[in-house]
């Protein structure tokens, strides 16, 4: 017997549900505060959590706090839009787009940070390819489902 995908998503929807809340209530992770702003989605992403905590530790200067907490906006709104994907079980094209635009824009504000620091930050950000991943997994399909 087949299962249609659409079967499967529902099922998989109602079985992860209070996991799924659980998770986004704090119980997989951490926020973390930068300045002014405190991240809302960094939960679901030990990376994040421990890049940032790194970097305010690294940080000195204004000018390098606003490049950081910059980037810091971007990897939290990137995590939200992940968030929003996995609670709902699909991505669309453009939240996908959204967070191929989020990413560029932290990894470029990533670079001018590293280059103030003389720091190769990089590898810091190498998290940011695993949540991209999650949600191009989970982009609808334009064909029938079977």
């Amino acid at each position: 017997m087949r299962i249609k995908r659409s079967q499967l998503k529902s099922v998989l929807r109602e079985e992860l549900a209070p996991w799924l809340s659980e998770q986004t209530e704090g119980g997989l992770g951490e926020q973390v505060t930068f300045v002014d702003y405190t991240s809302q989605n960094f939960d679901i992403c030990p990376g994040a959590v421990s890049t940032f905590v790194k970097l305010k530790g690294i940080v000195e200067e204004a000018a390098e706090a606003d490049y950081a907490e910059a980037a810091m906006k971007l990897v939290d709104d990137l995590l939200g839009i992940e968030k929003d994907v996995v609670a709902k079980g699909f991505a669309t094209e453009s939240e996908f787009a959204q967070m191929l635009d989020l990413a560029g824009s932290a990894r470029l504000k990533v670079g001018q940070l590293g280059a103030i620091l003389g720091r190769d930050l990089s590898k810091d950000f190498a998290f940011i390819n695993d949540h991209i991943l999650t949600v191009a997994r989970m982009l609808e399909e334009d064909s029938g489902e079977t």
